[in-house]
This record gives C-alpha cells, sequence and structure tokens, in this order.
C-alpha cells in the first residue's frame, strides 16, 4: 500500500460563528467572568449584610479587596492547572469537590493574610461565613453552567475547533478518526495521513512526510497525532523528527485498553519512560490528611454524641431482647476483614455465608429500629471504627463479606471498591444509591458511582460529600 496524504475538509468549510472565540481566549473570558462573579458577590454580601446588621446601606472598599483576593486565589488555582480549557469543561473534569477544597483553602489563605497583616479586624467575621457559603454557592452554580454551556456554545460553532491532522496505518485510521472528531472533544480532523507498508513501499517513507508537512503548513494544522500503531516502527522517530520543524503541539494515541484508564500519564523510572495507568487513590500526604482529619471529627463526634449513645442503648434494651450493638463481619482497605459496628435494629443478627437484605416493611426491624434506620441513626458506632482506623468518613459503604463474594463474581470491576477504607458515608449513597439492592443493575449503579470517588479522591472532596450527607435529599432516600 502506498502512504496517501488526504485532506477531509477546506479550513474554511466548517461554519463558525462571524465572532467565535479561539480555545484560549475562552480560556480567558472563562477566568475573568468567574474571578468578576467572586467580587460581585464579595461586594453584595457586604452591602447586604451591612443593611440587615448595622442597618446601614454603602459601599466599603474592604469588600471589594476582600472580593479581589478570594477572586484571584481561587480563579487562579483552577487557571494555573489548565481547567479553563474547554476540553476540561466538556469531560466534566472540575469536580464539586476540587471546587469545594480550592474555596475553602482560599479562606483560610484569606485568615493567614489578615493575621500576618493584622487587618482581620477590618472584616465582620459574620460577613466572612455569609460570602464563604454565598461564594461556594456561586462557584459551585458557575462550574457547572460552565460545563454545559460549553457544550452549547461549541455546538453553535461559537467555539472555534483545533484543525487536526491524524497519522496512522490504514487499518486504524478510520478508528482513530471517528474517537477524536466531533462537537464533543472540540478537535476537528483536517486532514490524515496514511503511513505505506514499510516493509514493501520503505522509499515511500519520506515522500509521504514531506507531502504531510507540506499539507499541514497550507491548512494551518494545530495538532498532529501519531497512532500507538506506529510505536514499534521505524517510521516513528523519522515522523518526529519530520514534524518538528512545525510549529504544531506533536501527540502520540494509544491503545483502545490504554484509553480506558482516565488518569494515564507519563511517568520516568531512571532512564525508562513509561505510561502509568492508575494511582493510588490518594498520595502519601492526602492520606495522612484524610486520617487526621477522621481521627478528629470521630473523636469530637463520639464525645459530643455520647449522651445521644446512652438513650439509644436504653431504648434498644426497652424496644426488644438483644445486645445493644450488632456486629458483622465486612471486608475493608485490601479485602482485610473486620467488624462493623452498629446498633441494633432487627431482630436477627446474621453474620453468615448466606444473609438476606433488609427490605421495605421487613418483619425483621424492630420499632424503634424502623426510627433508627430512616434517621441514619443506626450508623453512628461507625464512629469507632473510623476510629480504630477500620473505616473512613468517607468511602464506599462496606457490604456483607457474603454479598462481596457474590458482587465480584458477577460484576468486573467490584473488587476495586476495596481499593479505599470504607466509609460512613460515600458519593454512591448522596446520589441516592442506598439500602436494597434488588438487581445487579442497581449494584452495578452503586459500584459506577464508587469507583467514580475512588477515582476523583481528595480531602476536598470528602468534606463535600460530608456536606452533601447532611443537606441531600437524595442522602435521605432508600433508609430503610
Amino acid at each position: 500500500m502506498l502512504g496517501t496524504v488526504r485532506q477531509l475538509a477546506s479550513p474554511n468549510l466548517m461554519r463558525f460563528s462571524r465572532f467565535a472565540l479561539t480555545q484560549s481566549s475562552f480560556r480567558a473570558a472563562a477566568f475573568l467572568a468567574e474571578l468578576a462573579g467572586i467580587v460581585l458577590i464579595a461586594i453584595a454580601t457586604g452591602v447586604f449584610y451591612d443593611c440587615v446588621v448595622n442597618g446601614e446601606a454603602g459601599f466599603d472598599q474592604t469588600y471589594a479587596a476582600a472580593g479581589i483576593l478570594a477572586g484571584l486565589g481561587y480563579s487562579l488555582a483552577f487557571l494555573i492547572r489548565d481547567e479553563y480549557a474547554i476540553e476540561v469543561l466538556l469531560e466534566g473534569r472540575r469536580s464539586p469537590g476540587r471546587v469545594f477544597l480550592t474555596w475553602s483553602l482560599v479562606f483560610i489563605g484569606l485568615a493567614v493574610i489578615g493575621f500576618l497583616t493584622n487587618s482581620t479586624d477590618a472584616f465582620s467575621q459574620g460577613w466572612l461565613a455569609v460570602f464563604f457559603v454565598s461564594g461556594l454557592a456561586s462557584v459551585l452554580l458557575f462550574n457547572s453552567t460552565l460545563s454545559r454551556a460549553a457544550v452549547h456554545i461549541m455546538s453553535r460553532g461559537w467555539i472555534r475547533w483545533r484543525k487536526v491532522m491524524i497519522v496512522a496505518t490504514d487499518g486504524d485510521v478510520s478508528a482513530l478518526e471517528e474517537e477524536i472528531n466531533g462537537a464533543a472533544a472540540g478537535f476537528w480532523i483536517i486532514a490524515r495521513t496514511t503511513v505505506p507498508n514499510l516493509a514493501q513501499e520503505p522509499n515511500q517513507i519520506d515522500a509521504v512526510l514531506d507531502a504531510a508537512i507540506a499539507k499541514a503548513r497550507m491548512l494551518g494544522v494545530e495538532d498532529v497525532i501519531i497512532s500507538h500503531e506506529l510505536v514499534r516502527s521505524q517510521f516513528l522517530e523519522r515522523a518526529v523528527n519530520a514534524f518538528s520543524v512545525l510549529p504544531v503541539a506533536l501527540h502520540l494515541s494509544t491503545s483502545g485498553f490504554v484509553r480506558g484508564f482516565k488518569d494515564a500519564r507519563i511517568a520516568r523510572f531512571g532512564e525508562t519512560t513509561t505510561i502509568s495507568l492508575t494511582r493510588p487513590p490518594l498520595g502519601p500526604l492526602e492520606a495522612a490528611t484524610k486520617r487526621w482529619f477522621d481521627l478528629v471529627a470521630a473523636g469530637v463526634a463520639l464525645t459530643l454524641l455520647s449522651p445521644l449513645f446512652a438513650v439509644i442503648a436504653v431504648l434498644i434494651k426497652l424496644d426488644s431482647r438483644g445486645p445493644v450493638f450488632f456486629k458483622q463481619r465486612r471486608r475493608g482497605y485490601n479485602t482485610a476483614e473486620f467488624q462493623i459496628w452498629k446498633f441494633r435494629t432487627m431482630t436477627s443478627l446474621d453474620d453468615g455465608d448466606v444473609i438476606v437484605q433488609a427490605t421495605e416493611n421487613d418483619g425483621r426491624v424492630t420499632a424503634l429500629g424502623n426510627i433508627l434506620r430512616r434517621t441514619s441513626l443506626d450508623e453512628l458506632p461507625q464512629l469507632i471504627n473510623v476510629l480504630k482506623g477500620e473505616m473512613s468518613l468517607v468511602g464506599p459503604r462496606p457490604h456483607a463479606v457474603a454479598h462481596d463474594r457474590y458482587f465480584e463474581r458477577h460484576i468486573e470491576r467490584y473488587p476495586r471498591r476495596l481499593n479505599v477504607k470504607p466509609g460512613i458515608t460515600g458519593w454512591a449513597q448522596v446520589n441516592g444509591f442506598r439500602g436494597e439492592t434488588r438487581t445487579e443493575e442497581a449494584m452495578r449503579k452503586r459500584v459506577d458511582h464508587d469507583l467514580y470517588y475512588i477515582d476523583n479522591c481528595s480531602v476536598g472532596f470528602d468534606l463535600y460529600i460530608l456536606l452533601l450527607t447532611v443537606i441531600s435529599p437524595k442522602a435521605k432516600r432508600n433508609a430503610r
């Protein structure tokens, strides 16, 4: 097969709006819009607070100054990580947990600046609380709106797509083109180079590369993507050297298997360069921070809730015969078994090879147990498991060992749930996936949410989930 260089469309054929932004301009516009929004929220909350609390209405420059500091700190954090990029927004990679953590860190930074400059008296603590809550709601709303808007404006041609040339074998070129092209990706394949059969046409390589470079210059190509199928061939090094004369970004595609790992990245081990497919959910510093937070929060909660524990214990004894606490074997981090603690809510204490899930109107649930389960108070003793290091405040909910053994045979990715410590609450639970799982499909959806948590695990995401556990109606769904 001879190599070919084919232009797929005229660079002027794609219909963009007359005032379409480049993707770089969109980044800048999104950054400035969020910065301005935060400043306006600071001023608005300041005027509102002064009017309601102090009975005075007027503009105070200190609110604007605080808003500018908060806005710059927050917006620059995302700009530095290139999270105003259109592809990041289209793929929804700006998670709510990251937004929550960044906003919280900004306020910690404001407090430190205020302390170091002796200017803490310039701001009312009440206003700071109002600004924190209002600003958090605003940046979460902006994050969600921006992602949806990105899809809309890309499809309307209000942002120019990046012009791409793909370089691949005849057998791989169509599949690669299909994966990259389209409004959802923000890339437009304007030309493709089909590589000749290197065994039969070795002398064609230079001619094909020269033609590809000339075509790329003429069309204004911005990105060149070389197929992974060419990695082992002599063509790759020559292609990289040839395309390096162009002012383009040069990329090497990965195989279909690698594409399934969203966090795949380049890593170096001495002189060896590798593609790292997965990573531990938390780095050493994040893991230590999460553990200290668990210890402090669980310790404080157990101390404050000890009177409630005593009351519930007495009521359980008065309600039915049996122990106060229910203990059952569960699997934790890396399949390590432990005994979970709960307030007893049923007449049975199953912990064998066959365990029947609790169902709606289950006759085994006691009168008091029904109340405890619907209010989730039966889960409070798991704070003991958190202190012991067997569980975390946030993580995938642990299931009975018998259920684990069943589902890990039927759901391929189910065992990945044990790559982190199980939690008292989790991402699946705050999205309504709790209680009885009547079908494998229901469990698959729960597992999908658990794996999303593992892939996006962070202290900020934990704080966001804890907040949703308290305020979200979905978190109370199916509690029985």
